[in-house]
């Protein structure tokens, strides 16, 4: 196939942009190809044209359902992701644990009628004997 720059004098017919798939009708002898930066012009047999209209309309009734949801569906989430955004962090705090590193959570929390730990040496030096007593077998 021939190629033909942009702003070539060409016979009637279809051309079309091997880059950018734009699809030009020249109607007479002599008509002149849009120009453009790097624009080559291939041209199309017209009965390829002619074979390609009912396919290229058929892929566009199908697939413009499609495309009309999703432009819908994406204006909907652009509208509602700053409000979602908020929400989701305002849930994440509230159901977030309260962890500190270092607590003991597994062991429970101290019962409050327990006595305070013995400080004195005496009170230590006591309860060691208590134990080694029982300990102790009797005899």
């Amino acid at each position: 196939m021939a190629t033909y720059a942009g702003g070539t004098a060409v016979k009637r017919g279809y051309y079309i942009d091997a880059r950018t798939f734009e699809l030009v009708s020249i109607q007479q002898d002599g008509g002149i190809l849009p120009r453009g930066a790097g624009m080559r012009w291939l041209r199309v047999p017209t009965l390829l044209v002619i074979a390609m209209a009912p396919a290229l309309g058929g892929l566009f009734v199908v697939t413009l359902p499609f495309v009309g949801f999703g432009v819908v569906v994406c204006e909907i989430a652009k509208r509602l992701a700053p409000g979602a955004k908020v929400s989701a962090r305002e849930i994440a705090a509230t159901v977030a644990p309260a962890w500190v590193p270092g607590e003991a959570h597994l062991a429970g929390a101290p019962a409050k009628d327990e006595p305070a730990p013995a400080t004195s040496d005496e009170e230590v030096d006591a309860l060691a004997r208590e134990i080694e007593a029982k300990r102790s077998p009797k005899s």
